[in-house]
């Protein structure tokens, strides 16, 4: 955490003001004073990809002597355009800051997207947007980067009025790894599919979240299994299922995600069981790492053939990550 705590320092996370608003919980500002390099991008997932882009932007930027921002928005612009075809969430907004942090940008934008930005023209998003608020003298963006009302802005776009302004475009192909080309829609079906070791290398690192544990119905702690249920887990990708994890990196814990169909849920949670761990973690924020996808989730019987499951899963977990 240490080391984490003092890259956020380093790194300013700033919600651009719109409409008379910012995103609760960060500094608003107006603009930014430093002439910037700057990529745009949602960065789910924060993957290879995404890296692999931000370093080309870090050298692009030290070159021409700018301070490095990335821009995103909040929410995903899908909640607002076509909430159908959400896709699932890999990052929370505060997980993709701590990300972030430790890829040495300066400054990390975020930009609440709503149903006026949408309507925004391309040209006036380029202008009004990088270029007076936050000072863009360097672009960088992905080979198929489209913005503006109804994706209307492209590449040529960009270059010709970063002519007319004096910035630099630069488009970058994909990232791949083999024949992949790493995206947060590859790294979110492997997750969904349980396939978490091919989901890390894509990613660059283990998949985990941090989230606040809240109260859940109790049901774990009734039959001698107690569980952190954790905040904002409704969308997340993965696979309905148990799950050997690890916890604050050093505790070995059995998850399930899903809806807990035993006891006919409704909506889908992820609770842990932490091995061997007295203490009340209720309203603190625990990493979860997911180590191993184990079994899909299922209805049983009755609760004490699920109590048996449960402890041939601990069993399990306990000789893969003793």
């Amino acid at each position: 955490m240490g080391e984490d705590s003092k890259a956020l320092e380093e790194m300013k996370v700033l919600s651009l003001k719109w409409n008379g608003e910012c995103i609760k919980k960060l500094e608003c500002v107006e603009e930014i004073l430093d002439p910037c390099a700057i990529t745009v991008g949602n960065f789910d997932g924060v993957h290879l990809g995404h890296m692999f882009l931000i370093d080309k932007l870090k050298k692009e930027a030290v070159a021409r002597n700018l301070k490095t921002l990335v821009l995103s928005f909040y929410p995903h612009p899908l909640k607002v355009l076509a909430p159908k075809q959400l896709p699932c969430e890999l990052t929370s907004l505060e997980e993709r800051t701590q990300l972030m942090a430790t890829l040495g940008i300066d400054y990390t934008v975020f930009l609440r997207f709503d149903e006026r930005f949408s309507l925004m023209r391309a040209e006036n998003f380029l202008m009004d947007i990088l270029y007076n608020r936050l000072k863009v003298r360097f672009l960088l963006v992905g080979y198929d980067w489209r913005f503006g009302y109804k994706r209307e802005g492209e590449i040529e776009l960009a270059k010709e009025v970063g002519q007319r302004l004096g910035f630099d475009v630069l488009s970058v192909e994909p990232f791949k790894l083999g024949q992949h080309v790493v995206s947060s829609t590859l790294i979110r079906r492997l997750l969904r599919e349980g396939r978490l070791e091919e989901a890390h290398t894509y990613l660059g690192r283990p998949y985990w979240i941090r989230r606040k544990v809240v109260k859940g119905d109790g049901r774990g702690a009734s039959i001698g299994i107690p569980t952190a249920n954790l905040e904002g887990t409704e969308n997340l990708c993965l696979k309905e299922g148990v799950y050997a994890v690890l916890v604050e990196d050093h505790l070995i814990g059995v998850a399930n995600y899903g809806y807990r169909p035993t006891f006919n849920g409704r909506k889908k949670v992820l609770e842990v069981h932490i091995l061997d761990f007295k203490g009340d973690l209720k309203n603190k924020k625990i990493k979860v790492e997911f180590v191993k996808f184990l079994r899909g989730e299922r209805k049983f019987g009755s609760v004490h053939e699920l109590v048996q499951q449960i402890h041939q899963d601990i069993a399990l977990v306990r000789s893969l990550l003793k």
